[in-house]
Order: C-alpha cells, then structure tokens, then sequence
C-alpha cells in the first residue's frame, strides 16, 4: 500500500517530497527511511566500521548524518559495541549483495578525503537510518550536510526509548560533565550544568568540570540563538553531543582542558527537571 501511495505522489508533477516527509509517511511500516538515493549501483569491497565503507574504485564513503562507535585500529583503542555496530553495517551490505546508492548534499567528502553520502540498498533503505534504527549509531549533523538531520534524530529517539544497542551501555549512557578528568577525547554524550556563558568571537558555554562548550560564529544562524538566548542557559542543565577534543591553548590555566564544538540544533538540548 505505502509504495503504491508514493508512487502516485511522485508521479505528480507538483509534489516535491523531503525526507522528512518520507520519514513520517514510512514511520507505521517496519522501515522508516529518510531521503532518496540517485546514480549507479556501487560495489562495496569492505564495510571498514559501522560508519564508514570502501568501494571497489578504492574510494572510501562516510555515511552522513550518524556516528558510529569506533573500533580497534593499531594502537587506537576502540569503543565499546564498535565490532557490533561494524556487523551490523556488514549485514546490511550482505543483504544489498554488496551494491549501494550513494545520496549526496551539500559538502561531497571530508578532510581526509572520503565522500559524504547517505548510503541505500537497491530497494531504497537506507544504512545510515538502520543503524540508528538498531541503536548502532547516533544521529549527529555536521553542517552543511544536516537535510537528514530532524529524520534520524526521529528514529533515534524511538531506539532510545527502546533501550537498543548504545543506548543501554553505560559507556554511552550520558557522562556527566563532573566526572570527566580530563583525558577524554573522541565522540561523547555529556550532560552538565551551565556555570558560564561567554560571548565574543564566539559562544562559550562553561559547564561544571573539565568541559567547555564552542558555537562558532559561523553556525549562529543554524542554531537560531540570540543573546538573551544563549545567557539565558547559565544555570541550565542541558545534555550535549559531539567530538571532544584537548584545548590546544597552553595560555594559562584559567582554561578548560576539554572542548567540544556544537554545531547544530540536534546536537544540545536543555534538560527540564
């Protein structure tokens, strides 16, 4: 029935439908996908971790809009459920007989070279929603590739209140910014309070520890904050999500030693108690 109905709608000239219409019209079926893909059929040689691929061209994609645990890389420690999240990809591309679509925004590869695509089987589904979908994967958006942004983040939300895959392993569990020392690097959920708001060049949000929190001015617009806005989560619990990375200023120690840059509206919420 529902592919009956979208093939009546995308026959109609006028009808544009995005993917978060899509989303929304496949959310009653066992597969809520999001977006479309277009092009040729690739072939996969290697499913190199839950979130990244390599074609037999040698080209090697990283599927947008989610973030996958990483796995054991030479001395690089891995995180925990990374082989889990990779056999679920794997199995993904078993089921497709190795052929995949590749759906594209905006920014077409990253800086280490890699394409940025949504990832689909010959039938439309897509890998990206299925591992988060799974709980494999979380829903991250980096701009300006963020179009698929509020779908998975729909279908995040379902896993999480099923409690599926990282969503009921303490190591992904929010870390409170209180117990952080310091050394943590790498992608993280965190919650924490708001103890400062600073705002220059750039928004700094203080939270209690070891953690503060960067908006680039660039990304102001994305998130639709103003002033009195951003000041106003001073005392506010919220939960972030995101890379966090060292402070690379050896200034003073007035400094956070930890920061992680939020770059979306997914990527913060306020936690109301």
């Amino acid at each position: 029935m529902y592919r009956t109905l979208l093939a009546a709608l995308v026959k109609t000239p006028e009808m544009k439908i995005s993917g978060v219409f899509l989303c929304l019209l496949f959310s009653v079926s066992v597969v809520a996908e999001c977006g479309s893909s277009s092009g040729e059929l690739l072939q996969v040689v290697r499913v190199s971790d839950g979130d990244t691929l390599k074609l037999q061209d040698g080209r090697s994609v990283r599927i947008l809009g989610v973030n996958a645990p990483e796995i054991t890389h030479g001395k690089n420690a891995g995180q925990p459920l990374g082989r889990e999240s990779r056999a679920v990809a794997q199995a993904f591309i078993e089921r497709a007989k190795g052929r995949v679509r590749l759906g594209f925004e905006q920014e077409r590869r990253d800086h280490y070279g890699r394409l940025l695509a949504h990832v689909y089987d010959g039938s439309g589904r897509s890998l990206g929603a299925e591992q988060v979908r799974n709980g494999m994967a979380m829903q991250v958006a980096v701009p300006p590739n963020t179009a698929q942004a509020k779908c998975l983040a729909a279908i995040e939300s379902g896993a999480r209140k099923k409690h599926l895959g990282m969503w009921r392993d303490p190591y992904w569990q929010p870390l409170p910014s209180t117990s952080m020392r310091g050394d943590e690097t790498g992608f993280r959920l965190v919650s924490g309070r708001v103890a400062k708001v600073d705002i220059n060049s750039a928004v700094w949000l203080e939270l209690d520890g070891k953690l503060v929190l960067r908006v680039a001015k660039k990304d102001w617009p994305l998130l639709s904050y103003r002033k009195q806005d951003w000041l106003a989560l001073k005392g506010q619990k919220i939960e972030v999500r995101g890379w966090i990375s060292a402070q690379k200023s050896k200034r003073s120690q007035q400094f956070k030693p930890l920061v992680m840059q939020l770059r979306s509206p997914s990527s913060m919420r306020v936690i109301t108690e």
